[in-house]
């Protein structure tokens, strides 16, 4: 038995997975060559296919001619009396696109096509005929025949026109196609006609309608309005407010805060005494208390009263005399005497007119407090009154704003009306022929370079499809690339295709011969101690090269001087004894039945070291042969006595033999046929013999043409064995 590897512990780690996803993501441009080149005449199929159809089918088309006209459509008309700009509306202005695109809508418009008709008597013509429309009216349960056919011929016009504008600008093209130039001509121009005649209509209506509604909502307005000034007017006269401010304005007044009533007037007028009266009042009230606190000579008013003054001089000059006269002579002294009578009759009066003068301070007080209060009273009864005028006068106000609301609507849309009637008789335009239809001499379809290009365009489109679809439904197994990244599993060698593998194999130059010494060198190499004791041969499906790869790995061992033994086991269908040319009498199912001995059922070949026990008559159950102890014993016998046993089982799907003999020899080899089998059913073969705890050795890729591929000859396998002309060269 072969000790673990790199390789059977990579083949462990690949066990553990069901399917492995592939290696990378990116795009791989020689894959979809090589995909391109293995499908390339179905693709050249479907290229011409689709170049053939789209050429037939250009010549079996219908000429079609088609008329242009071409409109220009401004967003605003131009400006007559100057007031027209109202009309045009603040929206068109601020959404120019959607403008355009609803006039493309009105010329499209069933009430454009059926004007069109009319004007061209298409209802009653063959223009069917001449459109080359193969339905024929029939009446039905609704319409009659006349109507049936007067529905398809709108439906004929509607369909045939084409409207859209010439890039950037404004300039509408209308676009006629049937199979007459002269008729295309004739209802391009048509549409161009009543599609100006439909907006001008449009806008007459327009102003007709507003002017009647305008009409009635300003007799409407002119009745409200009389109806709310003479509510307000009976409301004052029944409440008896007047308004003062009419007073106030006629005067010259420009203020805006003027009383609105009498009552308000007297009250502001009232107010702003009592506002005087309470000033006076504290200024007298301030002036006595300050005067009752000082002394009388200390009070301002006194010291400014000229009397008092004229008395404090007289008063100075008479003490000054009693002074002098004390110098000299006594207080009994008549004329000291005298002189201090004059002096303190002067200090009488002087407090005399000191106290009136206080007096009147106080009483200066006094009036200001009177008259104060009596203010106060008035203003009080006529706050009652004004708050009695003020909620008369809100319901007042109501009416009158009433009437100033009904007023404004009223000249509002009497102003409107005016403008309305004065625009009515102006119907400017805001479209304008700039180029009429003519008829054509050259057809405008079938445009012969553009169907070719566009079958063209098919025909790759279909093909890239189709091969997307080859490369995901048949997911193939191709290229040594796709055995190492999609599989992960080693690649022992690829075989080129060949017709006789067994007759190239005589030559040990051929290419057959030295790729199955790369396999052989590869198995050599999968374990530390070279090649396996035993090994077997295995593949996904029959007829995949196996019993050839099993039979040349063979030769090629024994080749080396190693004695091999071959067992063809595939006793279902065996084929070893055909390729090397010996009996099938006696074999495998002999010796594992116990029939006869091991010894006497291996037979020589034709190839020096390599013997064979072949199949044998096919048994009934050659499962239960393979299980029996019978074949260890055989492999113990033979181990003996060969450096090598090579094993040919069958395939592994639909069948356990090779699951049985996997796991009880030292290295499986799995055979897979280049563009045969699916990722997914190789996956599914590798993945039982896995299971089972077998090892795989690696994969031989048989039957592998890279040229046919798509390859190249020079990419997957390049080597040509040309000993024999570098020797007759040299020579």
């Amino acid at each position: 038995m072969l000790n673990p590897t790199s390789v059977d512990m990579a083949n462990e780690e690949y066990a553990n997975a069901d399917y492995r996803q592939d290696s990378g993501t990116s795009i791989d441009l020689r894959e979809i060559y090589a995909a391109v080149f293995r499908s390339r005449y179905i693709l050249m199929g479907i290229i011409g296919a689709c170049l053939v159809i789209g050429i037939a089918v250009t010549l079996l088309m219908t000429r079609k001619y088609d008329g242009i006209a071409t409109v220009e459509v401004r967003q605003e008309a131009e400006k007559v009396l100057g007031t027209e700009a109202d009309r045009e509306g603040a929206s068109t202005k601020m959404d120019a696109e959607r403008f355009l695109d609803t006039q493309l809508d009105l010329v499209r418009s069933r009430m454009v096509s059926i004007a069109v008709a009319e004007e061209l008597g298409l209802f009653k013509t063959g223009f069917l005929e001449s459109m080359k429309v193969s339905a024929k009216p029939k009446a039905d349960d609704i319409l009659t025949e006349q109507e049936v056919r007067r529905e398809l011929v709108i439906k004929t016009l509607m369909d045939n026109l084409n409207v859209t504008y010439t890039g950037q600008t404004r300039i509408l093209l209308i676009r006629f196609v049937s199979p007459d130039a002269r008729l295309s001509a004739k209802i391009a121009n048509a549409y161009a006609n009543n599609y100006i005649k439909s907006n001008l209509e449009r806008k007459s209506e327009s102003s007709s309608y507003a002017l009647n509604f305008l009409r009635g909502q300003l007799n409407e307005a002119q009745v409200r309005l009389e109806e709310s000034e003479r509510a307000s007017l009976e409301y004052a006269r029944r409440t008896g407010i007047v308004d003062a401010s009419n007073a106030a304005r006629s005067s010259g007044s420009t203020e805006s805060n003027q009383p609105q009533s009498l009552v308000t007037a007297q009250l502001v007028q009232l107010n702003e005494a009592f506002s005087s009266a309470v000033s006076a009042r504290v200024a007298a009230e301030q002036r006595w208390r300050r005067t009752a606190a000082m002394p009388l000579l200390n009070i301002p008013e006194v010291l400014s009263n000229q009397a008092v003054q004229g008395l404090l001089e007289q008063r100075a000059t008479v003490e000054s005399e009693y002074k002098e006269q004390l110098e000299t002579r006594k207080e009994e002294f008549p004329t000291v005497r005298q002189a201090a009578a004059k002096l303190k009759e002067i200090d009488r009066q002087l407090t005399a007119l000191s106290r009136n003068i206080r007096g009147s301070v106080e009483s200066q007080y006094q009036v200001a407090l009177s008259q104060e209060q009596q203010l106060q009273q008035q203003l009080n009864d006529l706050k009652g009154r004004t708050l009695v005028e003020q909620n008369q006068s809100i319901q007042l106000s109501i009416l009158r704003r009433e009437a100033d609301t009904n007023r404004q609507q009223y000249e509002s849309l009497l102003r409107r009306f005016n403008q309305l009637n004065a625009e009515s008789g102006v119907q400017a335009n805001n479209l304008g022929v700039v180029d009429r239809a003519v008829a054509k001499s050259k057809p405008s379809s079938p445009n012969i370079p553009l169907n070719i290009l566009v079958s063209l365009i098919a025909g790759i489109v279909f093909s890239g499809l189709y091969l997307i679809a080859q490369i995901q439904l048949f997911d193939r197994i191709r290229t040594s690339f796709d055995v190492t990244d999609r599989l992960g599993l080693p690649l022992l060698g690829a075989i080129p295709h060949s017709d006789d593998v067994i007759e190239e194999m005589g030559d040990q130059k051929s290419a057959i011969a030295e790729s199955f010494n790369l396999v052989r060198t590869g198995l050599s190499m999968s374990s530390q101690g070279g090649a396996p004791a035993t090994a077997m041969v295995t593949s996904t499906q029959a007829s995949e090269g196996k019993t050839s790869c099993c039979v040349s790995l063979a030769i090629g061992f024994s080749r080396l001087g190693k004695n091999v033994l071959l067992i063809d086991l595939d006793l279902r269908r065996p084929n070893v004894h055909r390729l090397l040319e010996v009996s099938n009498k006696v074999g495998a199912s002999s010796v594992l039945s116990g029939q006869v001995p091991a010894a006497s059922a291996v037979q020589k070949s034709q190839y020096s070291g390599l013997d064979v026990l072949t199949a044998g008559p096919i048994p009934p159950s050659p499962t239960d042969l393979i299980m029996g102890q019978q074949f260890d014993a055989l492999l113990d016998e033979m181990g003996q006595q060969y450096d090598l046993i090579l094993i040919d089982s069958p395939p592994v799907l639909a069948l356990a033999d090779a699951e049985i003999l996997s796991n009880r020899v030292d290295a499986t080899m799995f055979v897979i046929e280049s563009g045969r089998n699916s990722r997914k059913a190789v996956l599914n073969a590798t993945n039982r013999i896995l299971r089972n705890g077998a090892r795989i050795a690696g994969v031989v890729l048989t039957k592998y043409d890279p040229g046919e591929l798509g390859y190249g000859y020079n990419s997957e396998y390049a080597y040509v064995y040309q000993y024999g002309s570098r020797k007759n060269d040299d020579e």
